[in-house]
């Protein structure tokens, strides 16, 4: 954010935590502590652990509005700009693997550019399928599809599924931990060939990489 924001701006409308894993949530701490943040977004958690309980309690101890959001909520940005939380669906999902199964899922749009921020829940077939069975696939939509991968670890087979209704023109791709990815080392894209010619850009190669949208028209742009 230094790099991103002018020094005067030390302020935020709100700060969005997608997942609750405890590397995610380490991060945002240094991010409340050190930014004047008028609201927090999550999805909730079925059991929170210490990390997630001192998520919570920093939130109370600087009286920063928070609000919890599952499937279904719309949240205006401005006049132009909609976020549209695609999952979790509620109740939480309750399984051996809940932080990944109830990430948030996002979709924001705006005039000429839809992008769907599958996050983690691009690794979870729980997620996956919720989404194409609860979820309309016009909704899916998207002309960038942002998902995180892991080193040596496969996406699950309905990632095909959610891709194809999506129909992206690019895919971005974000390490689970930076400490550990290799350079040359990736997770495995779905098989189906139509995939193949999909433009894919990956942050542990490129870095920072922004999306510019104006006029109805959208480049990337790495910084």
């Amino acid at each position: 954010l230094d790099s991103r924001l002018p020094t005067w701006q030390r302020s935020l409308d709100a700060v969005i935590l997608t997942t609750p894993r405890q590397d995610h949530i380490i991060g945002l701490l240094d991010i409340v502590q050190r930014y004047t943040i008028r609201e927090i977004i999550d999805g909730g958690v079925l059991h929170p652990g210490t990390t997630y309980a001192r998520w919570r309690r920093t939130i109370s101890e600087r009286n920063i509005r928070y609000v919890t959001v599952n499937q279904g909520t719309n949240i205006s940005i401005g006049r132009f700009v909609s976020l549209q939380v695609l999952w979790p669906a509620s109740p939480l999902h309750k399984g051996s693997n809940e932080v990944r199964d109830n990430g948030l899922i996002l979709r924001i749009v705006t005039p000429g550019l839809r992008v769907l921020l599958l996050g983690a829940g691009a690794q979870s077939t729980y997620a996956l399928s919720g989404l194409l069975s609860t979820i309309d696939t016009t909704h899916l939509q998207a002309e960038v599809v942002q998902m995180i991968e892991e080193t040596g670890v496969p996406f699950p087979g309905k990632l095909d599924n959610v891709l194809q209704s999506a129909h992206p023109n690019l895919l971005l791709m974000t390490p689970a931990v930076l400490k550990t990815q290799k350079a040359g080392t990736r997770s495995a894209l779905p098989q189906k060939r139509v995939w193949q010619n999909i433009p894919t850009l990956r942050t542990m190669r490129m870095g920072t990489i922004q999306i510019n949208c104006n006029r109805g028209t959208w480049k990337q742009d790495t910084l």
